[in-house]
């Protein structure tokens, strides 16, 4: 199985993204904190996926601030701890969060978090 992967958006808060780094280091699950310029790239690009090259495209101000994760890889288990990390350190969860699907990682980081957004909302709406 590959590596765990993970992309990390607008963690402002420079305590939480130390003790998140922490915990992803420890258990070896790669990190990429993902910049404001680099949200048009394809979410398989920002993986490294083979075959994903670099968008062309310049980021014109198109962007969102809400925190928000992408695993890659993930088994069930480091799904659970990490979500689990959350709660025994008294972090507020990440409201945003997705696993890498074939579907996805064609995706830019906007398109996700648009779509994101909207499943979220219509959870909230039940």
């Amino acid at each position: 199985m590959a590596d765990a992967q993970i992309l990390l958006y607008n963690f402002n808060d420079q305590e939480r993204l130390r003790m998140v780094r922490r915990y992803l280091n420890r258990e070896k699950i790669s990190v990429r904190v993902v910049q404001a310029p680099e949200f048009l790239e394809s979410l398989g690009y920002l993986f490294d996926i083979p075959g994903f090259a670099k968008n062309s495209a310049f980021n014109l101000g198109k962007n969102f601030q809400e925190e928000m994760m992408v695993m890659n890889h993930f088994s069930e288990k480091q799904m659970d701890n990490f979500l689990a990390f959350f709660r025994e350190n008294n972090l507020p969860p990440v409201r945003l969060k997705a696993v890498l699907t074939p579907v996805t990682q064609h995706w830019d980081s906007l398109k996700l978090y648009e779509e994101l957004s909207k499943e979220h909302a219509a959870m909230r709406s039940r």
